[in-house]
């Protein structure tokens, strides 16, 4: 056994240096950081090389609106998702004060329900394999059929 020899494994338990709501906050700061920079240079490239997608467009009579997105998602207010935006100038004003409200802790509530929408289950993540109320095999009949023929 040169593994154990070598090396020892040693009981440690693990500190958690910051709540969910904390590291979600820190997620949206750093995405509205991005997108400061990205309207002061278009065509910023994210951490894997690929656009930062802008959070703002225009509508079809031409008003500039933008979003705050955690993740792909925009997150939802009371009011709806979308901000109305006078100038593109007001961007960069608009997401530092967006930051100020999430560091204040003013979108807690809001940002806490958005961390919550796309979070993954514990359970079996695409569909089942254990059978349906017959007791047959849900896999198809190739499965099923070998399954038959190693009964027998």
């Amino acid at each position: 056994m040169v593994f154990l020899d070598k090396y020892t494994a040693v009981d440690v338990e693990r500190d958690v240096s910051q709540d969910a709501l904390e590291k979600a906050k820190h997620k949206l700061i750093s995405a509205i950081n991005a997108q400061i920079d990205n309207v002061k240079n278009p065509g910023q490239l994210n951490n894997r090389g690929k656009p930062i997608r802008d959070w703002s467009f225009r509508n079809d009579a031409g008003d500039l609106y933008t979003q705050i997105r955690f993740g792909t998602r925009p997150i939802e207010f009371s009011t709806g998702k979308s901000f109305a935006i006078a100038a593109s100038e007001d961007l960069i004003p608009f997401y530092t004060d967006v930051i100020e409200a999430v560091e204040a802790g003013e979108l807690d509530d809001i940002i806490d329900a958005a961390r919550k929408i796309g979070a993954r289950g514990h359970g079996r993540r695409h569909g089942r394999h254990g059978g349906d109320a017959n007791g047959r095999s849900r896999r198809g009949r190739r499965h099923e059929r070998h399954e038959i023929q190693g009964e027998s």
